[in-house]
């Protein structure tokens, strides 16, 4: 065994070189500590944190309240990272990194395996690393890394039910209904494959027995949730998190049909090309029976996603990081065709990193661009903190409070909506219990009647709606933006 793996390193020490490049140039920007940015990653932090000190290891905590959008996973494990004697801003991005790192790898592993050939797998990693989306996602806290590790898992394991299995709890558990995608698109496949007389009906029963065990052990989360929390979970997890997101821009999240179309075509601009010809020669290669399917179904298996995607409303730009080494794939495939031609393989392979490098994604764009930077909301939320503010409640300013009277008038707001305000950052180096308001008549009546140590911050341009309070309440810090308020 341990010789096979000193084989294994040996044959593929390029990709292994280029991921230890790729590790030290990300750490050195974590490790200039920039703070946690809204919007997700304060929130991972901050539910992470509250579930560690909860010990709540199955239910997500905001606040105290059960967060029941979202599976437990990647709060977790941020939670569990945040216990590492080091600053949480650097402990859990380097966390992230490691698990980006384990997605190029697993990319890597997967175009190999159909292909056959190291180059153009090793361009498929490269690509993807330095696409802008992705850099970011490697470098900040988030959930679609888990997703994509236990989706890319699933498919490179699937015929070991342990582990396929195991890697299909990691996606599922990390993002939900999403996570079933591999082993309903695998169903998929095997339909087809019985259709066409590629597999007898005896084969089938077992391939799809095995499914079916595979999405019922990967659904007891949900059965058990269900059984705790009744109708409010299938509010929150499926109905808010699931249905409005598919049938509703809610939140804000607008965009033509086109949107992540759009995005494909900024992040990968003359790469598509190549991308789309690899596209159409997988079409006509199955229609044509050219090659055996279950390659092409391999070389494609994103694809469908990528069509799911484009008939949701809700559009966010990283939700397209799942199908991004999809795409890195297929601009790389064309280079396959050159196997026999070592020295125009090379060349190819260099005129590519080139254009990729110089006139799709500068590197030193990517190098210098800033993530993060400490704001006021941060800064007044650390001086909340340290006065010790017994609770804190934050009037979000009058721009999101228009807002979202528009969106609930619109219904399309879910019910999470009012528990981030445009801050949740706030909640995190604040490190008390803190509540947003959305209404201005709520926020005078509260900042009226603000228990002792309590505190409230304000938008200095809302300051004189406040005031003059019926009890005494003094400010105790203010900034460029925001004033923080206590009661005596």
């Amino acid at each position: 065994m341990k010789k096979i793996n000193i084989e294994l390193i040996k044959k593929h020490y390029i990709v292994i070189l280029f991921l230890i490049v790729y590790f030290s140039i990300i750490s050195y920007r974590i490790l200039q500590k920039p703070p946690f940015y809204d919007w997700d990653e304060s929130i991972y932090a901050q539910v992470g944190r509250e579930m560690i000190r909860a010990k709540s290891f199955f239910v997500p905590l905001w606040q105290g309240k059960p967060w029941l959008d979202k599976p437990p996973i990647p709060s977790l494990f941020y939670g569990l990272v945040q216990l590492v004697p080091i600053a949480p801003e650097i402990s859990t991005r380097l966390a992230t990194l490691i698990l980006s790192c384990f997605v190029l790898l697993f990319q890597y592993a997967l175009a190999y395996r159909i292909t056959k050939q190291k180059i153009p797998a090793l361009l498929t990693v490269i690509i993807t690393a330095f696409l802008p989306i992705f850099f970011q996602r490697s470098q900040a806290l988030n959930v679609d890394v888990f997703l994509l590790l236990g989706w890319l898992g699933y498919v490179l394991w699937y015929e070991n039910m342990i582990i396929s299995t195991l890697f299909l709890l990691l996606a599922v558990l990390s993002k939900s209904l999403l996570g079933f995608f591999p082993p309903l698109l695998f169903t998929s496949f095997y339909v087809y494959s019985l259709a066409t007389k590629q597999i007898d009906k005896k084969h089938f029963v077992s391939l799809i027995k095995k499914v079916a065990i595979q999405l019922g052990v990967s659904s007891l989360w949900f059965i058990g949730m269900m059984l705790i929390y009744k109708y409010p979970f299938i509010q929150y997890q499926f109905i808010d998190s699931h249905f409005k997101r598919v049938t509703a821009s809610i939140e804000q999240h607008f965009g033509q049909r086109t949107f992540y179309v759009t995005v494909l075509i900024d992040q990968f601009k003359l790469l598509l090309i190549p991308a789309l010809i690899s596209l159409l020669y997988f079409a006509y290669s199955f229609f044509t029976k050219k090659r055996s399917v279950y390659p092409t179904f391999l070389a494609v298996f994103f694809v469908p996603w990528f069509v799911f995607l484009n008939l949701t409303k809700t559009k966010i730009e990283w939700y397209i990081y799942p199908v991004l080494p999809q795409f890195a794939f297929l601009a790389s495939y064309p280079l396959t065709f050159l196997k026999k031609k070592p020295l125009l393989l090379i060349l190819s392979f260099a005129t590519l990193l080139w254009l990729f490098f110089f006139t799709i994604t500068p590197i030193k764009m990517l190098l210098t661009r800033s993530f993060s930077s400490l704001e006021d909301h941060q800064l007044i939320a650390r001086d909340a903190k340290k006065n010790r503010c017994d609770g804190l409640y934050v009037l979000v300013d009058s721009s999101t409070r228009s807002s979202y009277a528009t969106l609930k008038s619109m219904d399309l707001v879910i019910s999470t909506t009012t528990w981030w305000g445009n801050h949740p950052s706030i909640a995190y180096y604040a490190d008390t219990t803190t509540s947003n308001i959305y209404d201005l008549n709520e926020a005078k009546q509260k900042f009226d009647n603000l228990l002792t140590n309590a505190c409230m911050i304000v938008v200095k341009d809302d300051v004189p709606l406040l005031l003059p309070s019926k009890q005494i309440v003094r400010q105790i810090s203010d900034n460029k933006t925001y004033a923080l308020f206590i009661a005596k």
